[in-house]
């Protein structure tokens, strides 16, 4: 489903790439934005293909994956609401995708032109520094996490996917991090994410509930008890 959005109603603006701008600085974007809806499983991106595509996450949680030579998939990241998805700045070309990107929730998203986001960052260098201190720090967090999957243990794995989602999630009126959340992968998708088994992946989680650090409610819920345990779980080394 397409159709036209207001700036003024996203839900993710002040986490949004183009949070950084003022209503009369982001009229001319908002103007040609579309907001459209991705059903869970279906693919936005497929690698392989050209695309020119630059959105904003607003609802929901999608995967990046591609296909290895044994024909399976393999997540390599996640992208949650307020994130920016594109390749600005391309050299003039439309480049083809690197990866699959595909909706593991319901998904709504806000769509521009890759022309019109480009002169808009040309036009507001604030912008265009936003972009590139978020491409600096996920690099930064990949060489981090590929670091720290060669010697954190599983249940280090584990814990830190629960940190880092925990971190992703809504907070109340007061500003306290939830402690309830409910895990945006399936435990399949978890271990393959993290490097480990599915069976691997359910041995740290019941370790963690017997030591009294997160409870198991039912489904995907998982109760934080104890943050500053889960957080020291999420630094072990092998």
């Amino acid at each position: 489903m397409v159709f036209s959005n207001s700036c003024k109603q996203c839900t993710v603006r002040a986490q949004a790439l183009c949070g950084v701008l003022a209503d009369e600085q982001l009229a001319p974007l908002a103007s040609c934005g579309v907001q459209r809806s991705l059903a869970r499983g279906e693919m936005l991106v497929r690698a392989g293909d050209i695309s020119s595509l630059c959105a904003n996450i607003q609802q929901g949680l999608m995967k990046i994956s591609h296909i290895n030579p044994a024909g399976q998939e393999v997540i390599v990241g996640l992208l949650w609401a307020g994130d920016f998805v594109g390749t600005p700045f391309s050299g003039g070309q439309s480049l083809p995708a690197a990866h699959d990107i595909v909706a593991l929730t319901p998904v709504t998203l806000c769509q521009f032109p890759q022309g019109r986001v480009e002169r808009t960052m040309t036009d507001h260098p604030a912008m265009e520094r936003a972009l590139l201190s978020r491409t600096l720090a996920e690099l930064g967090a990949v060489r981090s996490r590929l670091s720290r999957l060669a010697r954190a243990t599983a249940l280090a794995r584990v814990a830190g996917f629960i940190v880092e989602s925990a971190d992703r999630c809504a907070t109340d009126d007061d500003g306290d991090t939830i402690t309830t959340i409910e895990l945006p992968l399936s435990r399949g998708d978890m271990a393959d994410l993290l490097g480990l088994t599915i069976e691997t992946v359910s041995r740290q989680m019941t370790r963690l509930k017997n030591a009294g650090v997160i409870g198991l409610p039912g489904g995907r819920r998982v109760a934080i008890h104890d943050p500053d345990a889960l957080a020291e779980a999420a630094e072990e080394l092998a």
